[in-house]
């Protein structure tokens, strides 16, 4: 019964946690390993037990065949004065198995802390470790005291750490907390390993502005200054933020410079530095893409992406006949056509019944197509110098005056509305709609364009690619600077321009004229998606470094270089621009006015031979 005490301490400390399932490595017999079985069993622990006096070869995959696990943390005991135990701990360290989802309690009965370090000075033990060191005090065996052992990153300068937490006092019913021998137990554990001064991270500094090869004097220079915001502003809004990161944490950084976002999504470029886990931080923030997330964790949205073809439509383009012909539809151009008609029949027919009928009558006959005049007057509000007499020939005119006043209001309202309205906007809405147009389209030179480009799945990129680039004889002329690109949007009406979204909105409000930018058409090159800070997916400092940019986002720290390196949208005014209602609107008008009277005098000579004709005819019959 002299291990009861170290039983109790094993599920007193497993339940103190809350973990529920755990492997038991011992060499014990199964007499000695029975009772703490049954306090496990008792406990509701699920436990299995694993003898390290068996035959080695069973224990050479540790890993595999006990601690692969999918459950989202498993408890581990070890016993160090084991045969076995170095190992177990050396396969372990291999394996990185010193992590937060496995929580190790190490046992060793002579409290022999050389020992500890021996076998974890230069273990792969991650900042994020849950490992406790246990042992008995001297001058009392049913004492036992705690250590918190970690080491903030062995493979970047780290050193084993082994700090004192508490003792514990364990009978053979229950244990209880003895004394709190540091202030370990304040805080929780990476409170109190946020100290990164000893470990030098390796950042992956993403400059694509710049040769690569140039000075780390002037690509730091460069990262740290304001000025061109414009120029990688995603990569340095995630450098800031690192920054703020190595304040608080007070690591160093090694750079790892790079010119490249990824060659193959998840792969080359910075990304790659990530998956391969070459690089612990990156300077730009990326967008987490399906086969991003299998190696890298997103931590805070960072910025937005916009990847935008961007093409002006301007104003007064061309001769508009159309304009005053859309407030109605072709039906109802007829039907108000057939009613004027109806109308300039209706009042004949009412000149007649009154020249008939009435006493009053008018002084002579209007004809047909006078009262056809009569009706198409009241439509264009020009009123009538005939009049019916009869209360009911009044009644119709003034039904027809009204139909046409309330026509004309309607009609006239829609067309100043069009005219004066806001700028008119391309009916080219999606990419295969561009690819399939004659516009021509010019990209931006950066790296990440020409890859989306070239690798994308998508049927309409790749018709893009195809009838934009490929079938042009200088493939290359299409490549175009942004500011170059921008300009020849602004003087070109109808060139299409592809970058990213704030990188074009610095050089659009540097050249265009308000009037200018509201005439500007966007389509979204790929879908409008946030850019993510990235880690490893097992990184061991996820967790820590998550906090902080969680923290930073929640501060406006975030916010606030967001706001200043990348613009999300273009200033200006409703009113901003100059309506110009040229003569491109009225020249249908003033072209039918001109045939009407081309029209009108070829039916006058009409008339005037054909009253010449009659009168020679007359004069013929009477001789």
């Amino acid at each position: 019964m002299t291990n009861l005490p170290l039983y109790r301490l094993i599920v007193f400390n497993l339940l103190e946690i809350n973990l529920r399932s755990a492997m038991v490595f011992h060499c014990w017999s199964p007499r000695e390993a029975y009772p703490l079985a049954k306090l496990m069993s008792e406990s509701g622990i699920f436990a299995q037990f694993i003898d390290l006096q068996q035959d080695p070869e069973h224990l050479a995959n540790i890993h595999k065949d006990y601690l692969d696990s999918e459950l989202p943390k498993l408890a581990v005991f070890l016993d160090l004065g084991c045969e076995m135990a170095e190992s177990v701990t050396n396969q372990s360290s291999r394996a990185r198995l010193y992590n937060q989802n496995l929580h190790w309690l190490l046992y060793d009965e002579a409290g022999n802390l050389t020992k500890l370090s021996h076998l974890f000075h230069q273990a792969n033990l991650s900042l994020n470790a849950d490992v406790t060191h246990a042992s008995r005090q001297e001058e009392a065996q049913d004492t036992f005291v705690l250590r918190d052992v970690y080491n903030k990153g062995s493979h970047l300068g780290g050193q084993l750490n082994v700090t004192i937490d508490r003792s514990l006092q364990c009978n053979q019913s229950h244990c209880q907390v003895r004394d709190y021998l540091s202030d370990l137990h304040l805080g929780s554990k990476l409170q109190h390993r946020m100290d990164l001064s000893s470990i030098t991270f390796r950042l992956a500094a993403l400059v694509s502005v710049l040769p690569i090869n140039s000075s780390e004097e002037a690509l730091l220079e460069f990262l740290n200054s304001d000025r061109d915001a414009h120029m990688d502003s995603i990569s340095r809004i995630g450098y800031r933020l690192i920054l703020h990161c190595q304040e608080v944490l007070g690591f160093k950084m090694h750079y790892i410079w790079c010119g490249t976002w990824s060659v193959q999504d998840a792969f080359g470029g910075a990304i790659g530095m990530l998956t391969n886990e070459s690089a612990e931080i990156c300077t730009t923030p990326f967008v987490p893409s399906w086969n991003r997330l299998h190696y890298v964790h997103p931590m805070t949205e960072q910025a937005q992406f916009r990847a935008v073809c961007m093409f002006r439509t301007p104003h007064n383009a061309g001769i508009k006949a159309a304009v005053f012909l859309e407030p109605f539809m072709p039906s109802v151009w007829f039907a108000f056509m057939a009613l004027l008609i109806f109308a300039g029949v209706m009042l004949w027919l009412i000149f007649r019944l009154e020249r008939r009928w009435m006493q009053k009558c008018l002084d002579f006959m209007p004809s047909l197509l006078s009262s056809c005049l009569i009706s198409f007057g009241a439509a264009c509000i020009q009123g009538s110098y005939l009049m019916p007499k009869s209360a009911g020939g009044r009644l119709a005119f003034i039904a027809v005056m009204l139909t046409s006043f309330l026509m004309y209001n309607y009609y006239t309202s829609i067309v100043v509305a069009m005219l004066l309205g806001s700028p008119v906007r391309s009916n080219i809405r999606t990419i295969q709609q561009l690819a399939d147009s004659s516009l021509d389209v010019g990209f931006d030179t950066v790296p990440f364009t020409k890859t989306y480009l070239v690798s994308s799945p998508r049927p309409d990129i790749r018709s893009l690619y195809k009838q934009k680039v490929e079938t042009k004889r200088d493939p290359n002329s299409v490549w175009l600077s942004p500011e170059e690109g921008v300009i020849k949007v602004r003087d070109q009406p109808g060139f299409v321009y592809t970058s990213e979204a704030s990188f074009m909105y610095h050089f659009v409000e540097k050249h265009y004229l308000p009037r200018e930018i509201s005439d500007l058409n966007e389509i979204k090159l790929r879908p409008e998606s946030a850019v993510y800070g990235m880690i490893h997916l097992n990184s061991t400092y996820r967790q820590l470094l998550t906090q902080l940019q969680v923290r930073m986002l929640e501060t406006g720290i975030t916010s606030k270089h967001s706001r200043f390196f990348s613009k999300t949208k273009l200033h200006t005014f409703s009113n901003s621009f100059v309506i110009q209602v040229g003569m491109e609107y009225a020249a249908p008008l003033f072209i039918s006015l001109l045939v009407a009277y081309f029209l009108a005098l070829g039916i006058l000579l009409l008339e005037l031979s054909w009253a010449r004709w009659g009168r020679r005819t007359i004069l013929t019959l009477k001789l």
